[in-house]
């Protein structure tokens, strides 16, 4: 979840001069050092275009590093970044404590009958909602796939969105990354789990 790789930025123009090839995660992103020959990383901040920050000499691409630009122009993470995250660690909570329950669930002690159906429909509920919380962060982030370019993009509070978006198609390559790739793959996962574990409950657990 913490990875730089959830979106990979590829620049459309030959010397590859505006993005390069930048890569964006949940809370940094990074794109080369031509100099240096190295990976320069920084958070995935912005500058908020507002009015406090009329007048400002801001480049979006490099005005974040210090994290505050003034008392009235502050750096800030995308509120759909923001909502990634809260989604991406929501579900690893409620996996993680799914887990936990499921291996104390497997251990043969003795147990009344409602501590018992707890533990056989709580799990279930929490993988449920696991898969809700990390479908939702993948929606966000198809939704907003182009929203970081946007914001890279964007000069003024006069900008409009709709045109952004063009510019940020005309000029660059935007992608998901393999760090999305994951989060696809915990999705699959969890929903087989939540299938097996639903006939395991309401099936098997009938026989008993």
């Amino acid at each position: 979840m913490g990875h730089h790789h959830w979106k990979q930025v590829i620049s459309k123009n030959t010397d590859r001069t505006i993005f390069s090839r930048t890569t964006i995660g949940l809370f940094t992103r990074c794109e080369p050092d031509p100099t240096n020959k190295v990976e320069r990383c920084f958070p995935n901040m912005y500058p908020a275009i507002n009015s406090g920050c009329l007048g400002t000499t801001i480049s979006n691409r490099y005005t974040c590093l210090a994290r505050a630009l003034n008392a009235t122009c502050g750096c800030d993470f995308l509120p759909s970044t923001k909502g990634i995250a809260a989604c991406a660690i929501i579900a690893a909570v409620f996996l993680g404590i799914a887990i936990i329950l499921l291996f104390i669930h497997s251990i043969k002690t003795t147990e009344t009958r409602t501590i018992g159906l707890c533990l056989s429909f709580l799990p279930l509920l929490l993988l449920l909602l696991a898969f809700l919380f990390i479908l939702t962060a993948l929606i966000l982030v198809g939704t907003y796939l182009s929203r970081d370019v946007m914001q890279l993009l964007r000069t003024n509070s006069d900008n409009n969105w709709g045109d952004l978006r063009q510019r940020a198609k005309d000029v660059a390559d935007i992608r998901i990354g393999w760090a999305s790739g994951l989060e696809i793959i915990a999705l699959v996962f969890t929903f087989f789990s939540f299938i097996l574990y639903s006939i395991f409950v309401f099936r098997l657990g009938r026989t008993e």
